[in-house]
């Protein structure tokens, strides 16, 4: 149902439909608000009707950032940085504005850096953020354009292993403390986020196991070979130069 009413001056047409979000624009003249109120209702009497969303795919982002991500097991630095990434491409765009020839845009743009793969995980951020605000946040868009996007046939499935003299090669190069942070990567096999979240009260000496409390596979415990419980006390000794005020996970680095 529509309605007009005056303000300031100007008339402001209001339009309320069940199942739809309701609509508000304000016009100088009385004729030009009725004109766009019947428009309007019969464009939603239709299903043809959709709302100028005034969000911005930043805005959308930084509310799913605080809202979402800290729920998702393994939320770390890597989907931070894959939203700062989104942000700096998209950020002032209106997510209305947002479109398949968009993505495909920074598809093509990312593939010119970076492998297929790592493009294919810098999308689903974008399009659960999408999905999040459209069926959670009332936000009234027809699609999720990421849906809409191709890829081409140029991905290689991830098969490369260590081969004879690579390890020791790689170690040889290292830092001390990359060397450390490599050897327990390669024992445990535990995701990066995991094993940058590593802190001493993880590690249990006597059984030789590591317990990290968020994975993805809801399996928090993983047994330590005798070369990773080594690097992981080496780590520990070298950490101690600092004391801090509590416990910081034991490798420092950051992701990206």
């Amino acid at each position: 149902m529509g309605s007009i009413r005056v303000r300031q001056g100007r008339y402001q047409a209001n339009v309320r439909r069940t199942g739809y979000v309701p609509v508000t624009k304000t016009f100088t003249s009385r004729e030009v608000a009725k004109r766009w109120t019947k428009s309007t209702e019969i464009a939603i009497e239709k299903g043809e009707y959709s709302p100028r969303v005034s969000t911005t795919v930043g805005e959308m982002l930084d509310k799913y950032k605080l809202i979402c991500l800290a729920a998702h097991k393994g939320a770390e630095v890597s989907e931070q940085y894959r939203i700062k990434l989104l942000k700096n491409y998209f950020g002032e765009m209106p997510l209305c504005d947002l479109t398949p020839a968009h993505l495909a845009r920074f598809r093509d743009d990312r593939l010119k850096l970076v492998q297929p793969q790592t493009v294919k995980r810098d999308l689903p951020i974008l399009s659960s953020a999408i999905n999040t605000a459209i069926i959670e946040w009332n936000i009234p868009l027809k699609m999720n354009p990421v849906s809409m996007i191709r890829w081409k046939r140029t991905d290689q499935p991830r098969n490369r292993r260590f081969e004879d003299g690579e390890e020791s090669l790689l170690l040889n190069h290292a830092t001390p403390f990359m060397s450390r942070i490599i050897t327990v990567a390669v024992e445990t096999a535990v995701r990066r986020s995991e094993l940058l979240r590593i802190k001493r009260n993880h590690i249990n000496f006597s059984k030789q196991t590591l317990e990290i409390g968020l994975t993805k596979t809801g399996k928090p415990r993983t047994p330590l070979s005798s070369r990773a419980l080594k690097a992981l006390k080496e780590q520990l000794r070298a950490s101690e130069k600092v004391i801090p005020m509590e416990e910081q996970p034991i490798f420092q680095i950051t992701g990206s």
